[in-house]
């Protein structure tokens, strides 16, 4: 039994490093983030998204199949408005990247987490990807282990590798920040934004409706 859920939070583990690892939109504005405001701001943001990588994967872990089943007739609409509301954000995030950064690189500006928490929470949770990808894993802790903690062991452990990556993005980005110039972070700024448009676009795309 003790191998099994070794064997289950492992794969939990590797589950989360494989929905946090590729760095798209989502990593490259906390790279931003953290470059521009300061670590304090960047792990925010890597909180946020590791919260909704732990959300999803704990509902698809725990009513999975209910899930798909049920959102299955709406799942063009529900892609449509996501992808729509994606593009809004990302179109906002261009017109900021666009703007001249006026703070030094090396001087973190004051930011509000709590309000930085909830943004990427948002901007992650809008992306269909990540609660698809998490859905076909859900198989998993069936097959691994029948104890009635095993699903629990499975989603802690994929949040924590989620955590520990952007924790990491957020890091990487503040030492950057303290050694690059304002027009670096706000070319990277633009990148991330149409990264997050293109996001939107390939969501509404995925649908078929266009």
């Amino acid at each position: 039994m003790t191998h099994d859920l070794l064997t289950l939070a492992a794969a939990g583990f590797v589950a989360g490093l494989a929905v946090a690892m590729p760095l798209g939109a989502v990593g490259l504005l906390i790279l931003r983030e953290s470059m521009v405001q300061g670590l304090r701001s960047g792990l925010a943001a890597a909180a946020g998204v590791a919260s909704v990588d732990l959300v999803y994967c704990a509902v698809a872990v725990g009513v999975g199949a209910y899930f798909v089943d049920a959102l299955q007739p709406w799942m063009t609409t529900i892609g449509v408005v996501s992808g729509v509301v994606i593009i809004g954000v990302g179109a906002v995030l261009l017109r900021g990247a666009l703007r001249p950064v006026v703070a030094d690189a090396g001087e973190p500006v004051t930011g509000r987490p709590w309000h930085i928490y909830a943004r990427f929470v948002g901007l992650t949770a809008l992306n269909p990807a990540t609660v698809v990808y998490f859905l076909a894993l859900a198989a998993v802790v069936t097959t691994v282990t029948t104890a009635a903690y095993g699903p629990a062991v499975f989603v802690v452990a994929a949040g924590l590798a989620s955590l520990l990556w952007q924790a990491g993005l957020a890091i990487v980005g503040a030492v950057i920040g303290a050694r690059v110039s304002p027009r670096i972070v706000r070319a990277l700024g633009i990148v991330a934004a149409g990264a997050v448009i293109a996001l939107g676009i390939a969501a509404i795309v995925a649908t078929g409706a266009v």
